[in-house]
This record gives C-alpha cells, sequence and structure tokens, in this order.
C-alpha cells in the first residue's frame, strides 16, 4: 500500500476556455522510498503518466516546510482571462488541506508557491 502525501494540479486558461491540466502526485511507497506520478496530455490529447523516484531528504524537505507554514485562510480573491490556476492538496482521507489560487498566488500564500516550486523541481516536471 502506497500513501498519497501531496497533490498539485495546474490548470491552464485562455480566455473561457480550459485545457491542458496537469497533475503531479507525491507518493510515499511501502518500501519507504518517495514517487513523483506526473500526469499530463500529449499532443494527440492522449493521457500520458511518468513516474520518477525521488529523493528521500528532498520530500523531507518539502513536508518539513509545509508543517511550518502559517496562511492567512482567506486571501484576496484575484481572477482574470489568460493564466491559470495552481491547486496543491496536502494529506489524505484522514486529514487534507486543499488550496487553489489564480495565476500568481494572493498575499501570504507566497510560501505555498515555494513550495510547489521545490515539488517541481525534485520531480524534474520541467523536464517534460
Amino acid at each position: 500500500m502506497a500513501d498519497y502525501l501531496l497533490r498539485i494540479k495546474f490548470e491552464n486558461c485562455f480566455g473561457m476556455h480550459f485545457d491542458s491540466i496537469k497533475q503531479l502526485d507525491i507518493i510515499q511507497s511501502k518500501d519507504d522510498y518517495y514517487i513523483a506520478k506526473f500526469i499530463r496530455k500529449n499532443k494527440k490529447n492522449k493521457r500520458v503518466i511518468s513516474n520518477t523516484k525521488l529523493k528521500n531528504n528532498e520530500v523531507d524537505k518539502i513536508m518539513e516546510k509545509l508543517s511550518t507554514i502559517n496562511l492567512p485562510a482567506f486571501p484576496n480573491h484575484q481572477m482574470g482571462l489568460d493564466g491559470g490556476f495552481t491547486e496543491l492538496e496536502v494529506g489524505d482521507y484522514a486529514g487534507k488541506s486543499h488550496f487553489r489560487w489564480w495565476s500568481c498566488c494572493p498575499e501570504g500564500w507566497e510560501e505555498l508557491d515555494e513550495v510547489v516550486e521545490m515539488v517541481i523541481n525534485c520531480s524534474n516536471m520541467n523536464d517534460e
């Protein structure tokens, strides 16, 4: 059995048209190592899944950072036509936090953006 640690979703928007949803899950395996599962669509609109084994110390740093963040519960709402949403989900059925923001993160949530960048960097998602 694997434990789901966190999920990041990216949803691009051009005008009112949403497309190109990408999802990155960080999972802890039963053998105590971490996997990044990256789900996206290719140019033919077919679902592509790739898995990357992660370094434990990098994931530990991410989880440590998440455990020390203080955030305002109600950020200022921002909206636009082009850009996209970023979502960060942490936890599982026993307890979960879910954050979603438009384009750039709201004031006070900058540390969440740093966490997303840390996850992208350690999973090599930029290389995809």
